[in-house]
């Protein structure tokens, strides 16, 4: 955890709302460790616009429209979104929101990232929890930009773990393959929290409907979780992806990391479109990208964090743990 004597934490967070994008957006402007002074949007989970939309809608909730949106890529580098309107609807998330009144600033989000990070070398960190699109054109359009970044945590990649898309490929880097090879290959040092880590945390169906929370953040938390699981009988949890790349930022320790190099197939490595988006380790003991180690989740304390940031408690029966199991 982050002294609590020090400054928070300057962070532009890279997002695609989405049902676990809203929750870790809400988690980030809960957090005394994060000062997050800007968003950028993408087209993913949804399409830029309500991409947009969303991430205003969530601002205006918690009355934060003095963080700036930033609107990014409707497109991918190469080819064509995919979004996930059967996970997350088609407006991305499973509660409604009042439809926003702010507008997303006149600046687009590469140039707003590029020239944050080169304006203060090593202040700002960039969160990315959609495709690498925006983080792609950075480093075309504002070369030595990425490098200056404080640090960078990424969510995507498959990595010695089946893929949710694919049976090789995770969601974000299958949308947009291209920038998530040009990003990974870069020699760029970041954090990558892949699907392996994010399938330890997660919530059941059963603990979503006892949820409680007396803030604002925690209690429209639960009402998208259990929306979500209300769409479909079937499930019966929710993997918390973005809201644990958030805690690989606030409270690293909940993590074990080892270092290593990557590389991820897209249309110029492989023909078969069905691993596009496959990661690759190259070399499994050195390289710029920090990956979670074997059975390297503190699932209590990750689960602990996240229960700290929104203030849930388990109403109903009582019970204020979690499901642990793999």
């Amino acid at each position: 955890m982050a002294n609590p004597s020090s400054s928070p934490e300057p962070v532009i967070i890279d997002t695609d709302p989405g049902v676990d994008d809203a929750i870790a957006l809400l988690m980030a402007l809960s957090c005394s460790e994060l000062e997050v002074i800007g968003l950028t949007t993408t087209a993913g989970n949804v399409p830029l616009r309500p991409a947009t939309r969303n991430t205003l809608a969530l601002l205006e909730y918690l009355n934060r429209t003095d963080i700036p949106v930033y609107q990014g890529a409707s497109r991918p580098v190469r080819g064509r979104f995919a979004y996930a309107r059967h996970v997350h609807t088609a407006s991305g998330l499973t509660h409604r929101l009042n439809e926003p009144e702010t507008e997303p600033a006149k600046t687009g989000a590469v140039p707003y990232i590029g020239q944050t990070l080169l304006a203060d070398p090593g202040a700002v960190s960039i969160i990315a929890l959609g495709p690498l699109t925006n983080l792609a054109r950075v480093m075309k359009r504002y070369k030595s930009a990425l490098p200056a970044a404080r640090r960078i945590i990424v969510m995507g990649g498959a990595v010695d773990t089946p893929g949710n898309v694919t049976p090789c490929s995770e969601f974000n880097f299958y949308s947009d393959p291209t920038a998530a090879r040009l990003v990974i290959e870069s020699g760029v040092p970041l954090t990558l929290i892949d699907l392996a880590p994010c399938r330890q945390v997660f919530v059941s169906r059963t603990e979503a409907e006892e949820l409680g929370s007396s803030g604002r953040s925690g209690q429209l938390a639960a009402q998208l979780l259990t929306g979500w699981f209300r769409r479909d009988p079937e499930r019966e949890r929710f993997n918390l992806y973005d809201p644990l790349t958030l805690i690989a930022a606030i409270a690293p320790a909940a993590l074990t990391f080892r270092s290593v190099t990557l590389a991820v197939d897209d249309s110029d490595t492989t023909d078969e479109s069905s691993q596009w988006g496959q990661t690759r380790v190259v070399n499994p003991t050195n390289g710029p990208i920090s990956i979670t180690a074997p059975d390297g989740v503190d699932r209590p304390a990750a689960l602990a964090a996240i229960r700290r940031l929104l203030d849930w408690t388990s109403s109903g029966s009582g019970r204020k743990g979690y499901s642990h199991a793999p």
